[in-house]
This record gives structure tokens, sequence and C-alpha cells, in this order.
């Protein structure tokens, strides 16, 4: 794994939303967002963003994704400007290419970042819109903080939270977990309009292409850039309308893409199955600390919980239950959780 030296300034003043349709993107922005100390709220779609600022939300920076299902980010961000949101959008786009800039600025977008997020990138943005926007005294009294717990504020950072670039290394289990549910959903849509050779029609070509650039980024989130290069040449020959070449490319590619999700996920699922004499005693202790958190909305001390329970192999039911936990804190669903947590059987 690369290793960078970047100084990060503390921010807990700044708040800010990330709008991403794949979920693996989300858990890895968070990743690379949280050592600040920001506010971080997400949503999965430009429909769920322009709700959130119509609610009245106002975040320093709105980190928007370019491409996605049924509205993309520059239509998203259209709408958000046209609602009177004058705060800075910045596009998270997979396709930085020449004269990219002018295209974002001139649709409502303040600035761009290229994915997968180089932490130099990311840390110039925050920088720029979130700490240089503060007092100076707001600035020193969270450094002054932050040097208080934890001394330093350098990170010897790594490019991305648990990705995976050399066959020793070991994914993060909660990353695989997204991983694998963003991958199965990108191929039960790609299969399904592989098999019903749907790229012959403009809206299920442009469906193709959004599904392969969203798998495109989360293979490259995690590291597995042969898949995400095969994915990015498909992409290609989707936008370039080269329907001969997706034809002839995607069924080996979601062959490929499956086995390496079967690889991911068999063991997990054999472990969950074999460990049925589970300490329920601790697991009915952390759920009630992930209810009370979530009660609270408390995002850090439900993350904490959490992370306790996942040292622990369970059956899989509570498995299950874990991994939907996981899934709705990295989209701030703390009253869902609350719910899930009731209908699991557990109370105080």
């Amino acid at each position: 794994m690369k290793r960078l030296q970047v100084t990060r300034d503390p921010m807990p003043y700044g708040r800010v939303l990330i709008v991403d349709d794949v979920e693996t993107n989300i858990y890895v922005a968070r990743g690379l967002m949280t050592p600040y100390g920001l506010k971080i709220d997400t949503a999965d779609s430009g429909f769920a963003a322009i709700e959130k600022i119509k609610d009245g939300n106002e975040y320093d920076i709105v980190f928007m994704d370019h491409m996605m299902p049924k509205m993309d980010g520059i239509e998203a961000t259209g709408i958000i400007r046209g609602i009177g949101y004058e705060r800075p959008i910045i596009a998270l786009t997979a396709n930085a290419v020449a004269g990219q800039a002018e295209i974002f600025l001139s649709s409502g977008f303040s600035d761009y970042i290229s994915k997968p997020i180089d932490v130099r990138q990311l840390n110039a943005i925050l920088n720029k819109w979130v700490r240089d926007k503060q007092k100076p005294e707001v600035v020193e009294e969270a450094r002054r903080l932050a040097e208080e717990r934890c001394g330093d504020a350098i990170d010897d950072a790594p490019d991305a939270p648990g990705t995976l670039d050399a066959p020793q290394q070991t994914l993060d289990p909660v990353l695989a977990g997204i991983f694998a549910r963003d991958a199965l959903k990108a191929l039960e849509t790609l299969e399904a309009i592989d098999e019903k050779n749907a790229c012959a029609d403009e809206e299920g070509l442009r469906n193709y292409v959004i599904n392969v650039h969203g798998i495109k980024s989360a293979l490259a989130n995690i590291g597995k850039m042969d898949l995400s290069d095969v994915a990015k040449k498909l992409e290609a020959a989707g936008r370039a309308g080269n329907l001969e070449a997706v034809a002839k490319e995607t069924p080996a590619f979601l062959s490929s893409l499956r086995v390496f999700v079967e690889e991911m996920t068999p063991r997990e699922e054999a472990a969950a199955d074999e460990n049925t004499d589970e300490d329920k005693t601790f697991l009915r202790e952390k759920l009630l600390a992930i209810k009370a958190a979530c009660e609270g909305y408390d995002e850090n001390a439900a993350e904490q919980a959490l992370a306790e329970l996942r040292k622990t192999k369970w059956s899989r039911p509570a498995k299950e239950l874990i991994d939907t936990i996981s899934e709705k804190i990295l989209h701030s669903d703390f009253d869902e959780i609350v719910e899930d947590i009731d209908k699991y059987g557990v109370s105080s």
C-alpha cells in the first residue's frame, strides 16, 4: 500500500455531504474524510441530495458524483443551484480529462476531484473550501484541541482505507462486504442488459454505461485494477456506441466479476453458519449500545460498538443484522437502525 505524508488540519467545524450511488465509494470517501473530524452526511442519489438541501441542510462542501442512474450529478447540481443553494459543490468524477474543469464550472460546480480519490487532492480541496473559510482563531482552537488529544496533526495516510493492491494483503472486511453488495447489484443489472441485448436501445446503452462506470470505480477503490481496467474499456466502448465490442467483451467481464465476488464471500458465509454457540449476552450488550447511540445520533459511539461486534464470528441472523447496521450507519439512517434492533428482539 502506497503511503503518503499528508498534514491533515482538524476540521470539527466542517460539515460535508457525500453523494454517490455506489456504496463502496461512499465508504471509502467517508474513511478518507473521517480523520478530519468533519460532520459527514451521505446521499445515495441526486434525488436524495436535493431533498436534503430542500430540508434546509447546509454543507461546507457537497461532494457530488458525476455519473449516477436516473439523475446524474450535473442535473442534480443544476436543480440545487436553481433553488438558490450557493455553497460549494465539488464534482466526483472517474473521467477527469483535459478541459473537464471548464465543463464542471459551467455546470454549477465549484471544483472537481478525481476518483479514486487522491488524499493529496482531497486535502487541498478541504483546506480551500472548509479550513480557509474559517476565522484564524477557529482554526487555531481546533488545532490546539486536536493536539491535546492526539499530538501531531501529520498522518501517514494510505491512498484509501483497506484497499487491496498486492496478493498478500487482505481487504477490510467491512469494505469487502459493501463491495460485494455493490458488485451483485451491478451483476444483476448488467446481466439483464446483456441477456436482453438492451444496449441496442439508447436508454439501455446509457444504463449499461452508468453501471459499468460505477463498478469500475468500486473495483478501483478496493485495488482490483485488472477488472477495473476491463470495466473502463467497456465503458469507453459503450460511450462510443461500439455495440460489437460491448456484446463480445461483456460476458467474460461479468463472469470474472462473479468469480471474484464468490471468492470473497464463501469463507465469510461458512463462518457465519458454523458459529451457532454465540455469546448472546455480549451481542445484546453491544446492540443496546448501538441502539442508544443511534437514538442520540452519536455516530462515533455506534461505530465503536459495531467494531466490537465485528471482532467476533456470528451466526447468520446476527451477521445479517450487523451488516444491515453497518450499511445504514454509512447513510446515517439512525431511526431505521433502532427499528431493526427492536425487530431482532433486543430491548432494554
